[in-house]
């Protein structure tokens, strides 16, 4: 169940641009607040979420993948689709389109499994990393700590599973 409720939290860590960009761009307004600081207020909600994400994630299932065959930086690889993110939130012109654009979104990114992570990990100290295992399966992995460039580096015996294909660790470099 917690796995679930957590993928539910990372899918709306993921999709939440849509809505924080279009309500700066809409001027969306609560208690009189001037624009800058509505602005700075949604854009400390999917800091907040990931925030909370990561406190979840020590409740998850706890998990180990034998010796890594590949272990590839995936960092880069989410700015097309946040810069895509924005763009739409940016093209769409009313709330019911929005409500709509969001809901298919949502649904298509819990689905696919593919795009729990968002770069605000990155402000945590989480690098992304595509992984080889040594039976050829590739899984994606979040690792806390500086950059992992040898695949001998990588400690995966102390992962936090989110799903088969996508884990999460506190410390992922070999001391």
């Amino acid at each position: 169940m917690i796995n679930l409720i957590y993928r539910v939290l990372l899918t709306v860590n993921a999709t939440s641009w849509l809505i924080v960009i279009y309500g700066i761009k809409e001027s969306w307004q609560i208690f009189n607040f001037p624009r800058w600081g509505m602005a700075a207020l949604l854009l400390l909600v999917p800091v907040c979420l990931t925030l909370i994400s990561i406190l979840v994630s020590r409740w998850l299932g706890k998990d180990a993948i034998g010796n890594a065959k590949e272990c590839e930086l995936a960092d880069n690889d989410f700015l097309p689709v946040y810069l895509g993110y924005f763009f739409v939130a940016l093209s769409i012109n009313d709330c019911f389109t929005m409500v709509v654009v969001y809901a298919i979104v949502f649904i298509f990114t819990g689905l696919t499994q593919a795009l729990y992570f968002n770069p605000l990990f990155l402000l945590f100290g989480y690098h992304f990393y595509h992984v080889t295992t040594q039976h050829g399966t590739r899984v994606f992995v979040a690792v806390r700590g500086k950059v992992i460039r040898n695949v001998k580096d990588i400690d995966l015996s102390n992962l936090k599973r989110v799903n088969d294909m996508t884990y999460i660790a506190a410390k992922g470099a070999k001391r």
